[in-house]
């Protein structure tokens, strides 16, 4: 049966390269229409912790995202008698509708001050679902602390969220997935040109590669009508399609090569 469709393969050879062109054009279209499409959550349901936070959830309405760590810092003394810090903390708290909070204030738990009761910090948990994007309340948040500090205090916002915002703005923004497929794509271009030392026999694997890419994001666009799909997915797609693509596409060029050193003509091999 293979056989037969080889055959058939190569006396359609136009037609099928027009058909794969076309389907990889189209699948270039799909990956940026699925980019909108993608389920940003970690959210796993069925297990412990996943079910724990949905508890959460329910009993306080928040508290699945990680906490906002509001820190105050006096330079005259105790921090918990130096009057608008209660305030302070209650300003940032605010910015977060929805929100729960703890801090020495709201507890009279020492737990929440340095030994030099120099330092004292809350937790602020916002409300909502955790994803891939950050809190939008990070910056009314980190001013409203800041604003309403009294004098000789200084401030600070810390926490999951806002130190992936400060590490985002710290440097340059991350390729794309695209860019980092490419990326790839060169250096096993580079490979590949010393392992075959011809252009057309290093084109074969990385053509196979783009197409067989860009062929399963327009599926991947068409499963996302029908079910979520994870923002992890086009990452997978990127390194399992290429590695995959290439390995494939070089055992056809052994297997076309080895039929050729037995003799037969290049329809046959």
């Amino acid at each position: 049966m293979l056989a037969r469709l080889a055959h058939t393969v190569m006396r359609r050879r136009w037609l099928v390269i027009a058909t794969w062109v076309a389907l990889t054009a189209f699948g270039g279209f799909s990956a940026v229409q699925v980019s909108d499409r993608w389920l940003e959550e970690f959210s796993i349901p069925g297990f412990s912790a996943y079910e724990a936070n949905q508890r959460v959830v329910e009993t306080f309405g928040n508290g699945e995202l990680a906490p906002f760590v509001a820190v105050l810092r006096s330079e005259r003394g105790d921090v918990t008698k130096v009057a608008g810090v209660e305030r302070a903390i209650e300003r940032a708290v605010a910015q977060n509708p929805g929100s729960r909070s703890s801090s020495f204030f709201s507890t009279g738990d020492d737990v929440y001050v340095s030994k030099d009761r120099r330092v004292t910090f809350a937790e602020i948990y916002p409300a909502g679902q955790a994803g891939f994007e950050l809190v939008p309340t990070i910056d009314p948040t980190r001013k409203a602390l800041e604003a309403a500090a009294p004098d000789g205090v200084q401030t600070f916002l810390t926490g999951q969220d806002p130190l992936f915002q400060a590490s985002a703005e710290g440097s340059t923004q991350g390729p794309s997935v695209l860019a980092e497929t490419a990326i790839g794509g060169l250096g096993a271009l580079v490979i590949l040109l010393f392992t075959f030392g011809t252009l057309p026999a290093i084109a074969i694997p990385l053509v196979i590669a783009v197409a067989s890419i860009f062929n399963t994001f327009s599926l991947i666009w068409l499963l996302t009508y029908i079910t979520d799909v994870s923002l992890i997915v086009q990452f997978l797609v990127a390194l399992v399609g290429l590695g995959v693509a290439i390995d494939y596409a070089l055992l056809m060029i052994f297997r076309f090569r080895e039929e050729l050193r037995h003799g037969n003509d290049l329809e046959h091999s």
